[in-house]
């Protein structure tokens, strides 16, 4: 088929991958080793067959990584749909009924006079302002050391360059914060202007933007990333600073946007209704604190709450303290200031 087209290589890529034209073309990234891609292939040759006015590209995932990252592939199978050179679709995973349905949209546009009708993806509107996304991103970057910002979690990375550079920290023993870029988009989107880097992983030290795998790669090679980083605190003075990090502190599984436990959930509830301020911290994110702080306040169980570095207890005990009156003398100086 003329509209198809396997890439063996970077430059037959650039060859037939003409996007400032008026093609409508169909990137499918696979890999050999997810059992999903071979259906999808399939699937895709045969969509090829029946609809001319694309053209359709399979590329192998992670032997093409620079495409791969350019297209911010996070998983695979992934099809990307690219018109006059811009991003118009996408689909994540086997969905052949949803792949078929967006083949049929533009093959049907295509079709039309000079191919003049134009498709565009819905895009939310920002739920902040742009000095309210700053002040988060500048927050975000520094709340840790070490922070990196990758597509899926530490224990699920949704990329091989995600993955990759979990493993050279991993390997090099930095401690490190990270942040799901693909759990909020608005995030994704403003860390690209933000950092002056169109992709991801991105990586901050105290704050600064170092730059991504591929930088750190080579920092990591000259032994100049391990001078960036700050020397290790011990964990008994990591866990006092935490303790000690607003007057009113918990210690939860998740955040309070996001609780990951009905007790952690119910808590942030009660902490809502009782209008203070507080300060958390995601205890699943660190499991040398979670293990520590059992035995430095001699508490089993989470979540724990701190008033002024002293431990008040967990979730049964602060409830009762609200229910006779207690919490609310105990934390008066952390109420919110009335608007």
């Amino acid at each position: 088929m003329s509209n198809y087209t396997v890439i063996a290589s970077d430059e037959e890529f650039a060859a037939v991958f003409k996007p400032t034209t008026s093609t409508v073309y169909a990137l499918n990234f696979w890999a050999a080793w997810a059992p999903p891609c071979i259906q999808m292939n399939e699937v895709f040759e045969e969509l090829a067959s029946k609809n001319s006015a694309i053209h359709f590209i399979k590329i192998e995932a992670e032997k093409f990584p620079d495409i791969s990252e350019e297209y911010e592939i996070a998983a695979v199978p992934s099809f990307v749909i690219v018109k006059e050179g811009n991003v118009v679709d996408r689909v994540e995973g086997a969905n052949a009924p949803e792949l078929s349905k967006i083949i049929a949209k533009y093959s049907k546009s295509t079709s039309t006079i000079n191919g003049t009708a134009t498709t565009t993806p819905s895009v939310a509107p920002p739920t902040m302002s742009p000095e309210e996304m700053n002040a988060r991103l500048k927050e975000l970057t520094s709340s840790s050391a070490v922070m990196a910002f990758i597509k899926g979690t530490p224990t699920a990375p949704r990329c091989q360059f995600s993955r990759q550079l979990l493993e050279i920290l991993t390997a090099q023993n930095i401690r490190f914060s990270s942040f799901n870029i693909l759990a909020d988009d608005e995030v994704r989107q403003a860390m690209k202007a933000f950092s002056d880097w169109p992709t991801f992983p991105q990586v901050y030290v105290k704050g600064e933007f170092v730059g991504g795998l591929d930088v750190v790669k080579e920092l990591v090679a000259t032994g100049e990333f391990q001078a960036l980083v700050p020397a290790e605190k011990d964990l008994k003075t990591r866990m006092d600073e935490l303790i000690n990090k607003a007057p009113l502190m918990i210690f939860i599984k998740g955040s309070p946007e996001t609780p990951r436990c009905g007790f952690s959930k119910k808590l942030v509830a009660l902490l809502a209704d009782q209008e203070v301020t507080y300060d958390s911290f995601d205890i699943l994110e660190d499991d040398d604190i979670r293990q520590g702080l059992k035995t430095h306040v001699d508490w089993p169980t989470f979540p724990m709450v701190f008033f002024k570095g002293e431990l008040l207890g967990g979730l049964d005990i602060v409830s009762e303290m609200v229910e006779n009156g207690e919490f609310q003398q105990v934390v008066a100086e952390a109420k919110s200031p009335e608007p």
